[in-house]
C-alpha cells in the first residue's frame, strides 16, 4: 500500500511528485469501524488475511464492527448488497447501546440538561455553562461508555449550532424494533470513492464522469488512456469484479 500511495504524497512535492498528483499529505486504514469499509463474506469473519482499522491519533483502537472489515482479499469481502458493511455497523451500534445499558444505571436526557441550562443560571457554573452542562450529562458512566466508544458511528452532535439545540445520539431514547432501527440510519447512497486500480490510475469520481491521474506520469503530458470503469460511478461495483486475491483496503486521506 505504502509503495501504491507514494506517487499521489502531495508532501513529496517537488522532490519527485508532480503538484497535480498530490491526492493525500496523510492517511490512515479506516471502514472497519465505522461502516464504510466492506462486509466480510460468510464463513470468513475470524480469517487473519482481513484488514482492520489502524488507532485513533491518540492511540484508542478502533475495532471493526462484527462482519465487517477495512479491507483483505477480494474473495473474503461480501458484495452482495452494497449497504450491508454499514447495516452490521449501525446494528452493533444498537448491540453496543443496549449491552452497556444492562451494565450502568440508566442516564438522564440530554433535553433535560438542556432544559435545566436554559432556565436555572445557577445549574451550570463557570465561563462557559454550555460547556459544563454538555460535561455533565457526557460523564454519565452509561453515555460516557458509549460516546467513547467507536461503534456510536458518531451520530447526534454535542454542541449548539446556530439557534440549534444540541442533539443527542439517535440510539438514546429510540422507541423502535432493532430492526426499524437499523433501516432507519443506515446510509442508503451508493459508494462513490476514490480508487487506486491495479495499474496506477488515481480514478476521482465528479459530477460529468471521472477524472482520470496517472502514477507515472506528468499530469499534463500523460500519453496514457485509463481503463474507465463502465459501471462508474459506483466503485464499489468496480472493487466487486477484481480477481479474488486483489488485496483491497480502504484508506482515508486528507489534502
Amino acid at each position: 500500500m505504502t509503495k501504491a500511495l507514494a506517487p499521489f504524497d502531495s508532501d513529496a512535492y517537488p522532490d519527485y511528485n508532480p503538484v497535480d498528483r498530490g491526492m493525500w499529505d496523510s492517511r490512515r486504514i479506516r471502514g472497519g469501524s465505522n461502516g464504510h469499509g466492506f462486509a466480510v463474506a460468510p464463513g470468513y469473519e475470524n480469517d487473519p488475511r482481513l484488514i482492520h482499522d489502524e488507532p485513533a491519533l491518540d492511540g484508542t483502537p478502533r475495532p471493526s464492527a462484527p462482519g465487517v472489515c477495512a479491507g483483505g482479499p477480494r474473495a473474503l469481502l461480501d458484495f452482495s448488497r452494497p449497504q450491508l458493511a454499514m447495516e452490521r455497523a449501525v446494528a452493533a451500534s444498537w448491540d453496543l447501546w443496549h449491552s452497556l445499558s444492562a451494565m450502568h444505571p440508566a442516564a438522564v436526557p440530554l433535553a433535560d440538561f438542556i432544559d435545566r441550562y436554559r432556565n436555572d443560571p445557577t445549574a451550570f457554573p463557570g465561563d462557559r455553562p454550555a460547556d459544563a452542562m454538555i460535561a455533565a450529562y457526557r460523564a454519565q458512566p452509561l453515555i460516557k461508555a458509549y460516546l467513547d466508544h467507536p461503534f456510536r458511528l458518531s451520530m447526534g452532535y454535542l454542541g449548539f449550532i446556530g439557534g440549534s439545540d444540541p442533539m443527542e445520539h439517535p440510539v438514546m431514547g429510540y422507541r423502535g424494533t432493532r430492526a426499524e432501527y437499523i433501516r432507519e440510519y443506515t446510509w442508503t447512497g451508493t459508494q462513490n470513492t476514490d480508487v487506486l486500480t491495479l495499474d496506477g490510475w488515481w480514478l476521482e469520481p465528479y459530477k460529468q464522469g471521472v477524472d482520470a491521474v496517472h502514477a507515472f506520469c506528468e499530469p499534463e503530458l500523460c500519453p496514457h488512456k485509463p481503463e474507465v470503469p463502465a459501471v462508474w460511478p459506483g466503485s464499489e461495483a468496480y472493487l466487486a469484479d477484481l480477481p479474488g486475491d486483489t488485496i483491497i483496503v480502504r484508506v482515508h486521506c486528507h489534502c
